[in-house]
Parts: structure tokens; sequence; C-alpha cells
């Protein structure tokens, strides 16, 4: 078996085994049926010879049964001496009935005398065995007149048997290879017979292998079997061919989703770069110019809120088609993402040309947008990055156009900018200012400022505001108009904010330690923190840990933050008013300005911007709108301060028009905390005494009469307090 497997192992076709397995079946078949002639032959000329010498021996009985029945030994040999003619004769015994050798012949005239017995003995045992001797004898009695007179043994030569045996067998063979010849052409044929169905399905395996044509089918053959095998090959295609055309209409939705935009149909940021960095190579070689627009909508997400994202995504899909409607077959138009849209134009001759296209995209996309029932006026601001001026790859010119959008927003939106070198550079520094504001706190870099807020008509200081301050310790003294819009953008103003809360709590507190019994300190909020810091647990934190009553906290609270997401907002300063926080309006009058919109807010007081007052002492009109709103404020219950009061005369307007406070750099400029108090203590000014609803928070709340350990230098010291006595109810 080990010999067949390796034979088998050498074969590489499946012919060849076909070949070789009937070729092995035909050879022992062949061998079988050849040995077995070969033995038939052996049996039939051992049978047909002994019949033949058992025939010569009575023959030669007959002849030699007179002398030897004489005794005439030289009679008998003298017979025995026409053996000699015939050479299948090997040797020849006449024994006499005693079984003595009476005469003996041999073709072999010089054996030894000698040699008889054992010659004699070993014919005797040969003839009893009958076969499977190459040289048979036979053993005949001799018999005269029905008296047997002795016995004959004659022995055949080998010779004879051999020679037709070695004839057989060299017939046999040439019949074998004639016959394994014939098997060999008969065996190619019907290997082919038989193989050309599985060579087919190997052949068209092969086609679809290389062609990847999962259409091809075998074509079956006559034999159920095959036929079951082409059925189930071809059930096998049409399942791959059927997986294969989903799997590339797979890979087809795979490519158009990370290529190209699921809203608009339009390119993605990942393919619009790499037509840009495609668009730059030709631009390169050929010395052209290409010009980025990115493209962002203003407001949109206003829109967004209040209509729906239905409403916003149609509204993108519409603005989507009017850009692609003004741009050339050339050109690449581009959603990055929201409401972002860039563009990307060839062979741009001049700046103007650009910034030309990206006018024309302005005023397609100020008209009017019918969205289903609705009505919608969008505008969008564009900004503009030049190939080579600005940029050599596609990464710095959409960096560059974006940075000029955002500088089109600023400078009142609905408007196109050209990137510039001052702009790279107010980039780099904003993104440096970014880069150590996220150090700055954990560095100690802030400070914080206070500015007193006075009582017009007691002439005293009702509170202090607390403005924070950046101390670089590289670019000095950063403005707060320059990093606050940069915390609120990187979510910065979160940790800012509440560190500006409790350091104003805790220096209100060491205030009154250090027996300067300020009635209020005032906080600036961001709406960032109104709406993603759980304002009111900080808020709470920072009363109690530095034991200073509620109301002596007031927050500042511009009026955008009220109007994004307002119910958010109002319950938050709700439940700050609850506590007995203040809650102001700061800067009225540059937001949304609207009396009756605060009517219902959660407001106490409202801090007029500095704006109404720098002509309000030479403008009737300035003056007229001045009055105007702190009428209108006292009407709906609300204090009214004023801010930005730089000289007497808009002093004593606003005292004309009953404003009961004010702050500005007529009054004092914002200060350190050590100077504040200095001030305090080195001048006879007033504290204002503010009422309490509630005489039991004004004794026990407010002054808090317990151990502070708060002192500037570390070291715990008794709060000073003063009792506020009671006040009657407003």
């Amino acid at each position: 078996m080990n010999i067949l497997k390796r034979i088998f192992q050498s074969v590489s076709t499946f012919r060849s085994m076909q070949r070789l397995v009937i070729m092995l079946a035909c050879s022992i078949v062949l061998v079988a049926t050849l040995l077995s002639f070969l033995v038939y032959s052996y049996v039939s000329f051992n049978q047909e010879s002994r019949e033949r010498l058992g025939a010569l021996g009575d023959i030669i009985g007959a002849d030699v049964g007179a002398a030897l029945s004489f005794g005439d030994e030289q009679a008998v040999t003298k017979s025995l001496a026409a053996l000699r003619a015939d050479p299948s004769i090997k040797q020849l015994f006449v024994l006499d009935e005693k079984g003595h050798v009476s005469a003996y012949y041999n073709k072999n005239t010089f054996m030894k005398p000698a040699d008889l017995p054992q010659r004699l003995i070993t014919l005797q045992s040969e003839v009893k065995r009958k076969i499977f001797e190459l040289s048979p004898g036979v053993e005949r009695p001799i018999i005269k007149d029905g008296s047997r007179l002795g016995t004959i043994l004659i022995e055949q030569d080998e010779y004879i048997l051999t020679r037709k045996i070695t004839v057989s067998t060299g017939i046999s063979v040439i019949i074998l290879l004639v016959a394994l010849g014939f098997s060999y052409l008969l065996a190619d044929r019907f290997q082919r017979v038989i193989t050309e169905p599985v060579t087919s399905m190997a052949t068209t395996m092969q086609e679809v292998s290389y062609t990847k044509d999962y259409s091809k089918r075998v074509v079956a053959s006559g034999t159920d079997e095959m036929n079951q095998l082409a059925d189930r090959f071809n059930e096998m295609l049409t399942e791959i061919e059927r997986r294969d055309v989903n799997l590339l209409e797979r890979q087809d939705q795979l490519h158009h989703m990370a290529n190209f935009d699921a809203l608009t149909g339009l390119p993605n940021r990942v393919l619009f770069n790499d037509r840009l960095e495609q668009a730059l190579l030709r631009a390169t070689r050929t010395g052209e110019y290409l010009a980025v627009l990115f493209i962002d909508l203003d407001n949109f997400k206003l829109i967004n809120d209040t209509h729906g994202h239905r409403t916003g995504d149609q509204l993108l899909l519409e603005t989507a088609s009017r850009l692609a409607a003004a741009i050339r077959a050339d050109d690449t138009l581009a959603r990055l993402g929201g409401d972002e849209f860039t563009i990307f134009l060839q062979d741009v001759k001049t700046p103007e040309n650009a910034l030309s296209v990206a006018r024309k995209h302005i005023e397609k996309l100020f008209q009017p947008y019918q969205i289903e029932d609705k009505r919608l006026f969008v505008s969008a601001s564009i900004g503009v990055a030049l190939f080579p001026e600005h940029g050599a790859t596609a990464e710095t010119l959409v960096k560059n156009a974006d940075s000029a959008m955002y500088l089109a927003k600023e400078k009142g939106k609905n408007n196109v900018e050209l990137f510039t070198d001052s702009l790279h550079e107010r980039l780099s520094e904003k993104l440096v200012l970014i880069n150590d504001l996220h150090r700055a706190l954990e560095r100690g870099e802030f400070e914080l400022y206070y500015q007193p807020r006075v009582n017009l008509t007691h002439n005293s200081w009702t509170s202090a505001e607390a403005l924070i301050r950046w101390r670089h310790p590289e670019l000095g003294t950063v403005s707060p108009d320059k990093f606050i819009p940069l915390a609120e953008q990187t979510g910065l103003i979160l940790p800012i904010g509440e560190w500006v809360l409790k350091e104003a709590c805790r220096q209100l507190h060491q205030w009154h330690c250090q027996g300067f019994p300020l009635a209020r300190i005032s906080v600036n909020v961001s709406p960032v923190q109104l709406q993603r810091q759980n304002l009111l647990g900080i808020v709470k934190e920072a009363i109690t840990s530095n034991n200073i009553c509620p109301r002596a906290l007031e927050l500042e609270i511009v009026e955008s933050a009220l109007v994004e997401n307002s119910g958010h907002s109002i319950g938050i300063l709700k439940s700050l008013q609850g506590i007995g926080v203040k809650i102001s309006i700061d800067d009225f009058g540059t937001g949304y300005s609207s009396l009756s919109y605060l009517r219902n807010m959660p407001i106490n007081i409202l801090k007029i911007d500095r704006s109404f007052l720098i002509h309000v002492h030479e403008s009737r009109e300035d003056n007229q709108i001045l009055a105007a709103i702190i009428a209108m404020s006292q009407s709906l219950g609300l204090d009214v301060v004023s801010e930005g009061v730089e000289c007497v005369e808009q002093e004593q307007i606003l005292i004309s028009h009953s404003c009961q406070e004010a702050q500005g750099y007529y009054f004092a400029r914002p200060m350190p905390a050590d100077k504040l108090l200095q001030r305090f203590m080195n001048t006879s000014i007033c504290l204002e005494e503010l009422p309490f609803h509630s005489a039991e928070c004004a004794k026990i709340s407010c002054c808090m009469l317990m151990q502070s350990t708060a002192s500037p230098n570390g070291q715990g010291s008794p709060l000073l307090c003063r009792l506020i006595p009671d006040h009657p109810t407003d």
C-alpha cells in the first residue's frame, strides 16, 4: 500500500491519475491471467508428459516382459538401447518382481554404477509426488500372461517441460505487452471520456479565477454523477456571482460613503483634498493659479434649532444646489460637514477674479429660501486663499481659507475676505494665547481686579465687580477682550469661571475679616458656564466654603445667555435667586435690548452699557434714550446700574434720571484687592448697607458669626462682623 501511495503521490494531474489507475487495473488483470495460464500450462504439460511416459512404459514393459521372464538381462538391456533415439527420456529402471534392478538406461552414459541405488530411491520418491516436477516420472508394472514380472520406472528429461513452459511464457509476455499497449491506448481514451467534465470544470474555474467573470457555466455531461457535480458547480458559481454583485455594490456604497457627503451627494473632505492635491500638482507644472473658497452659513444653528433638523437639511440641500449651479465644470464643490462648504477654482487669473466669484456666491445664497411653508433668509461668510501665495498644500490652503472666513464673520458676516499675512500673524498669536491659556490657571497667572459700584444717592460703595486680568510672563497684561472669547471657544472658561467665582467669594470674606465690610461682590458668568456647568452647585460651594451670605453675591449675565436655551437658563437663574443670589443683566443695550422680553426673566438688576453714556451729556437723543431705559426698568421693579461713568456731567444726568447706582473711571478704576482695601482704609468712603427681607438673614446668614481661616496669610482670624439693622420689607 505504501508503494501504491507513493506512486499516486508522484502523479500531478487528474488525467494521469485516471490513466495510471486504468493501467494498474489492466496490468493486474493481465498478469493474473498470465500467471493462471502458465500454471495451467505447466499442469497440462506435466499431465501430458506423465500420460506419454505411462504409454511408453507400457510399450517397453510389453517388449521386455518375455526377456524378463527368462531372466535374460542382456536382452532387456538391448531393448532399452532403442531409447536413445528419444531425447525426452532421462532415465529408466527395469526392476524384477523382487525389486532388483534388472536393467537400467540413462541419457548420461557416464553415470557411475555406484550411483544407481541413490538414483533409484530419488526416482521412486519423485514418482510418488506426481506434480510440480520439471522431470516427471511414472511407475508402470510389467505384466505377462496376467502375472506381474516386475516394474518399470521411467523419468522424462526436465528440458522438455522447461522448453514448453519457456515458450508459453514468452508467448504470454508478448501477448501481455501487446495487451498493455492496447490498454494504454484505451486507458488514454477512456480517461479523456471520464475526465472531460472534470477538466471542463477546472478550465471554467481557471477562467473564472483569471477573468472574475462568474457568469460562466459548465455544460453537463450524460452521467448522473457528473450532471450532479456540474449542477452543484454551477450553483456555486451562481452563488458566487450573486455575492460578487452584492460585494461590488457594497464596495461602491462604501466608496461613495467614504468620498461623498450622505446628505447632499457632494464630495466630502477626503475627496475634496484628494482632488485639490491633484489640481495643485498640475498647477505646479503649468504655473497656473488656484483659489480655495471656504463657505460657512451665518446663523445656521439658530435656524436648525428653531425649525428642526429636517428644515435644516432641506436648507443645506438648497444651498448645495445653488452653489453647484454657479461653478464651472473644472471646479470642485464639497461639503466638509455641518454648514461648511468648500470650492476650489482652477486657472484663476487674479485675486480679484476669485473674490468676484465668491461675491456671486454670496448673492446667490442671500436670496430667500422657500422650505415647505417657511420662507427663510440665510447669509454666508466666505474666506478665500490663493495658490501659491497662501499655501502649497491642500491642508494649508483650506486652513487659511477657513481663517479668512472667520475674519469675514467678525466683520459682520455676509461678507468675503481674502487671506493675508497679517491674518496669519493674528491667528498665530491666537494659537499661542490658546496654548498658554491652558496653563495659565495652574501657573497662577490670573488675578482679580475690583471696581467699586457707587450709590448715587448716598455717595457710598454698594458693591464691587470682580474683573479678571491675565499676567502673561512674556506678553505682560493680556486684555480680557482677547482671552475671554478664546476661553469660551475652547471651553477653558469653565475652570476659569469657577476659579473667578470662588476667588471673589474668598476675597469678600477676607475683606470682612480685615474690617472692610463690603456688602456685595458681583461676578461675571459666561453663557458657556450657564449652559454646560453645574453653576448652582459651584455657587453653593463658594458661598458655604467662604461663610458669606448668598445675598452678598451677584451674578452678571449677558442678554444672549437668556435667549440661548432659555428654558434651561431661566431654571438655573431661578434656583440661584431661590437661595438669595442676585441676578443682573450686564451690558444691556448691546444685545437683544427688549425690556418686554426681560419682564418675565428672573432678574434683579439691569446694568446699562457704557455706550449709552459716552455722548449722553452732549446729545439730547442719547439723554432721552437713557431716561427711557431707566424709567422703564424701574417700572419693571429692576434696580438700575449705569456703567462707564467718566465725568461729573454724566453723573449729574444719571442722578437727574433717578438712576440708583453707577460705576466707571470717574469713581474708581479697577484695582487689585489690596489697593481697594487700602483706598477704603485711607479715605472716608462710606459703605452701603443693603436692606434684606429677613431679619434672621441679616443677623445670622449675612454676617456668618463664626470663625474663619480665610486670612491672606493663611492664618485664622476671627470674622469682623457688624449687625445690619432690620429694614422694613420693600
